[in-house]
């Protein structure tokens, strides 16, 4: 071999060494140039239907999710709205027996904890066998701090139960209604 055969052969290889680093380079900016892309897109699009499901859920009804049933049952003493930043206390359900069917008494005590003017309403009342009865009241506005008590009468169909009540919270001119399913009363509740 001669010096300039392994002067070629040397610059070969170090050529075939620059060609082999070139690709090694170029394979990881390919696989960065295409994963990172990815590994975005992915998540952008599970989230996006996730996002879509839910507003299909809100709108598609008809309606706010808002409207719906909590899926909590509440009794005395229960929390009728945790989903809001005030407090609304279950504090009495009483039926009893009249003429005209049963008489449903419910009875809530609210505090304001928020620093705007809050109210309160209890609304219509469907039964266990899907009647929706009409009635309800609600505070009078309540001051930051405040508390109240709000009370509502019903007559319910003979030997009907109340399953659930539609609620209102307004706060600083934001309402928001659901519907919250009730504990089934106790027989003590139960004036016979």
């Amino acid at each position: 071999m001669t010096e300039n055969t392994q002067s070629e052969t040397a610059e070969t290889r170090s050529a075939s060494r620059a060609s082999n680093v070139e690709d090694d380079v170029w394979s990881r900016r390919s696989y960065i140039k295409y994963l990172a892309p990815i590994s975005v897109a992915v998540p952008v699009v599970v989230e996006g239907r996730t996002l879509v499901g839910l507003l299909r859920q809100d709108f598609a009804s008809g309606g706010s999710s808002y409207s719906k049933p909590t899926g909590v049952d509440v009794g005395i003493g229960g929390e009728l709205r945790p989903d809001t930043p005030t407090r609304e206390t279950l504090r009495n359900a009483a039926i009893s027996s009249t003429s005209d069917g049963e008489r449903l008494v419910l009875s809530a005590g609210v505090k304001n904890t928020q620093q705007a003017a809050y109210r309160f309403s209890l609304g219509a009342v469907t039964t266990d066998g899907g009647e929706t009865v009409e009635g309800g009241g609600q505070t009078d506005p309540v001051s930051p701090g405040g508390t109240a008590t709000v009370q509502s009468t019903y007559t319910l169909p003979a030997d009907a139960t109340p399953k659930s009540v539609d609620t209102t919270v307004t706060i600083g001119g934001r309402t928001s209604k659901k519907t919250v399913q009730l504990a089934p009363l106790p027989a003590a509740q139960r004036n016979e």
